[in-house]
């Protein structure tokens, strides 16, 4: 019987979905959480002071959304805010 040869194949990369390619890790963000606690009749967090949480400033949120459309060698850039 004839001996045999294995094929050796280089490794492969590991094969990831496009938006993982492009993933980046997740930075620890430094901040101060209100103390909160349970408001038996809302049945809702609130703030010491009774405000409900969900209206605290630090659940609101602000984006900014630039685009560029390039149209007969014209280039527009507008901008999008969407903030609560």
């Amino acid at each position: 019987m004839a001996p045999t040869t294995l094929e050796i194949r280089p490794p492969q990369a590991a094969v990831r979905p496009f938006g993982l390619t492009k993933a980046v890790p997740v930075r620890a963000e430094a901040g101060v959480w209100p103390v909160l606690s349970l408001c038996p009749e809302r049945q809702i967090s609130v703030t010491t002071d009774g405000e409900p949480f969900i209206h605290a400033p630090s659940m609101k949120s602000a984006f900014e959304t630039v685009s560029q459309t390039r149209e007969d060698s014209q280039l527009d850039e507008s901008k999008s805010n969407d903030t609560d």
